[in-house]
């Protein structure tokens, strides 16, 4: 093909020396590169993940709810962005509903993988925050799942391959502000500014072009007895671009127990004694943090995942995306 544009040439040039990097890097690391050269390291945190049950602890004052607001105080949210500010001494929304003479909830990352990097915490949730999240789910209508890896979160066309056959709907931040609060908690989890997961005015984080969240509204799924959504990647490869986002890091927040079957599966998982995949077991309030992106920018082939079938009963659970450097379509 004649390359028509400086545009296509350029792309050209990016395609040609990437191939060339990517044989380097394979020979290096014995990974696949599948970014384009150069991508720069991830700008937000990451959690290390040295040995196998190596714990780390961070702390949020966005404590459990353990009694449920009235109606009225749990409507969407519709304050401007700089109004969501809160500051270190401010109590939190809602504080009278959450546990009571406690400031402060620590919550324990377990690694329970280090290639993928992936960890379990346990009692993310609370029980009054699973049910709400449910009772949201009843005025709500559930889709056929899509096969999307990357960023089609509305668009895309329902996938019929069998690949994936649950139903899913989107939950939104500024639903209620016990969405609000799993959203704040999260980013004191993966120790990244709340400010990041919405909207920003414009003299929030000037340097970054885009004021949209790097997050995805949560994604509320339901796999009923014999659905599943078989071994795949939450990345998509980046465009031909300066910031080649892409998918970061997925959360799981699993939102009932005690199916048969369900389990998440790391099928590729690096470790010493077997070869079968890791299987983390369901659990009411628990979240499991996994990172599609490695240390250096490159994609984290090992991420593949699997949602196992349900064989007896049913599964819940909300996934929340978390892009890098930004939201990108």
């Amino acid at each position: 093909k004649v390359l028509t544009s400086k545009d296509e040439l350029s792309k050209y040039e990016v395609l040609k020396r990437t191939k060339l990097f990517a044989e380097k890097y394979f020979e290096f690391t014995g990974r696949q590169y599948l970014a384009n050269y150069p991508r720069k390291q991830p700008s937000h945190f990451m959690w290390r993940a040295d040995y196998f049950g190596q714990q780390h602890w961070a702390t949020t004052k966005e404590t459990h709810f353990v009694e449920l607001p009235s109606v009225e105080e749990l409507q969407p949210i519709v304050s401007s962005p700089k109004e969501r500010v809160l500051k270190e001494d401010q109590p939190r929304i809602l504080q009278q509903y959450r546990t009571k003479d406690q400031n402060i909830l620590n919550m324990t990352l377990k690694v329970l993988s280090c290639a993928p990097r992936a960890f379990e915490i346990p009692n993310f949730l609370s029980t009054i925050e699973v049910n709400h999240i449910l009772k949201l789910s009843t005025g709500m209508d559930l889709s056929l799942s899509t096969t999307s890896g990357s960023d089609k979160m509305l668009e895309d066309e329902a996938d019929t391959s069998g690949t994936r056959t649950s139903f899913n709907t989107w939950v939104y931040r500024q639903k209620s502000p016990i969405v609000d609060a799993i959203y704040r908690r999260a980013a004191d989890l993966l120790q990244i500014d709340e400010a990041l997961l919405r909207h920003r005015d414009n003299d929030e984080y000037p340097e970054l072009r885009s004021k949209t969240s790097i997050s995805e509204a949560l994604q509320l799924v339901h796999y009923e007895d014999g659905q599943e959504y078989t071994a795949h990647h939450d990345f998509g490869y980046p465009k031909v671009d300066e910031n080649q986002s892409a998918r970061y890091l997925t959360l799981l927040l699993y939102l009932n127990e005690g199916m048969k079957g369900g389990e998440t599966s790391f099928p590729r998982w690096v470790n010493g004694k077997t070869g079968k995949g890791l299987h983390v077991v369901p659990e009411v309030g628990k979240a499991v943090l996994f990172y599609s992106q490695l240390p250096d920018g490159n994609m984290d082939d090992l991420s593949q995942h699997a949602a196992l079938p349900v064989t007896d009963g049913e599964k819940w659970l909300m996934n929340l995306w978390i892009w890098d450097p930004i939201y990108g379509k």
